[in-house]
């Protein structure tokens, strides 16, 4: 299990940042998230943001049964792929080097640009990567991989009012499935094509059942689209917020996490803000 303590009060940076993202989009607001080689190399992409871990957004065109709302985080969601080159990233630079023992904890970093209110907002920290089939039941779900991503998330995961004795009603693995439910069909069998990346002149494997432009149902039924489908939760350790919307008086604040709660700390400019964040504003 994590040494660290759960995070218990929400970051000071999370409403404003909340607010600004529906101006790009709310819950399919683009951004770039930037991984590490295993020669240390830097790649950039842009993805598409899903909300934030244990906060499922509302989705009309989505009828699974819903985890109850008992927690809250200020880890942003993203969808992947997981032959996708940045899910090696995300394997080969964490503390497991890619074993299959392991589930991520690769350091990133997602940048928004919110023109809007000319903010740019950047986001440090680790990322981990959820299987449905590997993160509840079965012997899979039993590796160290998998009780250390639900130690790491999970201790950015705050109850909400007085749950903490009913965590056993909240399913990881059903949070997985109402992500992937929450796209869209086209998007859905997007999890069903040849492998990402791969030379054309490799063909595609029929028998499995990969090929462009396809649809999809339930992850459940979708035993293709099951294998390649990850929900990657970003466990943020420092935020870094840049506001230019008056061009006289720029103003940039960076938020850390605290030391005791697995973040690097850092200054707080002698103020506290009640929270496990530091806070402290710089020159822009």
């Amino acid at each position: 299990m994590s040494p660290h303590p759960t995070v218990i009060s929400q970051a000071p940076w999370k409403k404003t940042f909340e607010e600004h993202l529906q101006h790009i989009g709310g819950p399919s607001a683009e951004f770039y998230l930037a991984t590490v080689t295993p020669d240390s190399q830097p790649r950039v992409r842009c993805c598409i943001h899903r909300g934030f871990w244990a906060q499922l957004p509302e989705n009309k065109h989505n009828q699974l049964p819903k985890n109850p709302a008992i927690y809250q985080s200020d880890c942003p969601v993203f969808t992947d792929d997981a032959r996708m080159e940045k899910t090696y990233h995300i394997f080969a630079t964490g503390k497991g080097k890619g074993s299959r023992e392991q589930s991520g904890g690769g350091p990133v970093e997602a940048v928004y640009w919110v023109k809007d209110t000319m903010t740019q907002w950047r986001i440090r920290g680790k990322a981990w990567v959820v299987a449905a089939d590997d993160v509840e039941g079965g012997e899979e779900a039993q590796n160290s991989g998998t009780v250390t991503v639900k130690a790491e998330v999970g201790r950015y995961m705050r109850p909400v009012g007085d749950h903490e004795t009913k965590n056993s009603e909240w399913s990881w693995k059903n949070e997985v499935e109402n992500h992937y439910e929450n796209l869209s069909p086209g998007m859905r069998g997007s999890f069903k094509n040849p492998p990402p990346g791969h030379p054309v002149s490799e063909g595609k494997d029929t028998q499995a059942g990969e090929d462009l432009g396809q649809k999809g149902g339930h992850l459940a039924d979708e035993d293709l689209a099951r294998k390649n489908f990850r929900v990657v939760v970003i466990t943020p350790e420092e935020v870094e917020r840049v506001d230019l919307s008056d061009p006289a008086k720029a103003r940039r604040w960076i938020y850390t996490l605290a030391e005791e709660f697995g973040g690097p700390g850092g200054n707080t400019d002698g103020k506290s803000n009640g929270t496990e964040w530091n806070e402290t504003e710089t020159w822009p």
